[in-house]
């Protein structure tokens, strides 16, 4: 059964509907990507582990003491193959490789290497696949969204790359109807930007009282609470426990993505003018 951490309301701002004139029934949903859609540990453990192999490849050393240190700082535990809440988990993959790249360079520095290798090896770390390990049956999902008029927004802090694979691995491109990347934040800067909160409702001509957020980390909820949105889920099957969504002001916290329909069919979304 999910948890609802706090009273529902539907109270639109003040002046909004009429401002904006937006249908009260126009629905959309954002999901965040990895932790909630997609296995976040199984694909990023196996990217790192093939940064470990490029760096020492082209270093013709061991770097376990230097790759050990720098995902540490960024919330990644290689020798638990685990990744918690941390820089490597909710910051864009533009401010994760720019880290990766400045810490590695100096390690290539040291053995006499062109530091421009980090670069290079970062780039060549995804692969065909990585997109493979989905939560749940998110083709099934986004269906039954459709058919209940959802609007379905992908919000993420991944690169177009890993996108496209997730996407097209799972054969949800035609059901998705527009993502919110690391490599589109000219337009859209990173959750939890209200901009790009507000910036979601005006494409979609939705109100943000009948938007409903998805996610695994503080950063996917307060995305959503800095949007004002009317329903901000939180699922503990990426990097974020209970308490810590709990704290970050979760509506509804759920152990899987299992519940998620009856949630939505439980709340006011798309039913502005009723209690």
């Amino acid at each position: 059964m999910y948890r609802v951490l706090r009273r529902l309301q539907c109270v639109p701002k003040s002046g909004h509907l009429e401002t904006r004139n937006i249908a009260s029934t126009s629905k959309l949903i954002v999901f965040d990507k990895d932790g909630t859609l997609l296995s976040f540990d199984k694909p990023w453990l196996a990217w790192c582990s093939r940064l470990k192999s490029g760096l020492a490849e082209a270093t013709a050393k061991a770097v376990d003491q230097d790759m050990t240190r720098i995902l540490r700082n960024m919330g990644v535990d290689m020798s638990k193959e685990e990744i918690g809440l941390g820089r490597f988990a909710e910051c864009s993959q533009r401010e994760v490789r720019r880290e990766l790249t400045e810490g590695f360079s100096a390690t290539l520095q040291r053995v006499s290497k062109d530091e421009e290798l980090a670069s290079d090896i970062i780039d060549s770390c995804r692969k065909e696949g990585d997109g493979k390990f989905p939560l749940t049956d998110v083709k099934t999902l986004f269906h039954d969204l459709k058919k209940r008029d959802y609007k379905i927004v992908i919000a993420t802090a991944d690169c177009d790359q890993g996108i496209d694979m997730f996407l097209d691995d799972n054969f949800i491109r035609e059901q998705v109807d527009f993502v919110m990347s690391a490599d589109n934040h000219t337009d859209f800067p990173p959750k939890p930007s209200k901009i790009s909160a507000d910036k979601l409702c005006e494409r979609f001509g939705v109100d943000s009282s009948n938007v409903v957020m998805v996610g695994d980390t503080p950063t996917d909820i307060q995305f959503g609470l800095n949007g004002e949105y009317g329903l901000v889920v939180g699922v503990t099957t990426g990097v974020g426990s209970a308490q810590d969504l709990n704290l970050a002001g979760a509506h509804v916290v759920l152990d899987d993505l299992s519940e998620l329909i009856s949630v939505l069919e439980d709340s006011h979304i798309g039913n502005s003018g009723l209690d």
